[in-house]
């Protein structure tokens, strides 16, 4: 399945959080093995963005990252926009990630609280 950079990291901390409900087995270890697949892929992303801000972010004499007031990464004004133009590419990009699936009543068959939102938000994992 194709998911963008920009939804595993929107994602990400929602899913995580994810492990911590009860759900049955089948739909636990499907969330499980997803997050594990996701979790690698976000350590790409964090690499390769690590990489952008390292590019164009002011360093102090010891080569540093410098930290504004708003506790944000210091970037040349003539560099933002090239610096959010790269970070916006590595968001855009697709991945193929080999999502494991569940059938929407392995998820029904209990008393499981989840919201609508929740519901969107692995909308992929579950089974047509």
């Amino acid at each position: 399945m194709k998911l963008t950079n920009r939804r595993i990291v929107n994602d990400a901390n929602f899913l995580f959080n994810l492990v911590h409900k009860q759900f049955p087995v089948k739909v636990s270890y499907a969330i499980s093995k997803n997050i594990s697949k996701l979790e690698k892929e976000l350590k790409v992303y964090n690499k390769e963005r690590e990489k952008i801000i390292d590019k164009y972010c002011k360093k102090d004499e010891e080569g540093n990252l410098l930290i504004d007031e708003n506790n944000q990464y210091s970037i040349e004004e003539e560099n933002i926009d090239i610096c959010n133009k790269e970070l916006n590419e590595l968001l855009d990009i697709e991945i193929d990630v080999n999502i494991h699936k569940f059938k929407l009543d392995d998820l029904m068959c209990g008393n499981y609280d989840m919201s609508p939102s929740e519901m969107t938000l692995i909308d992929y994992m579950i089974e047509e």
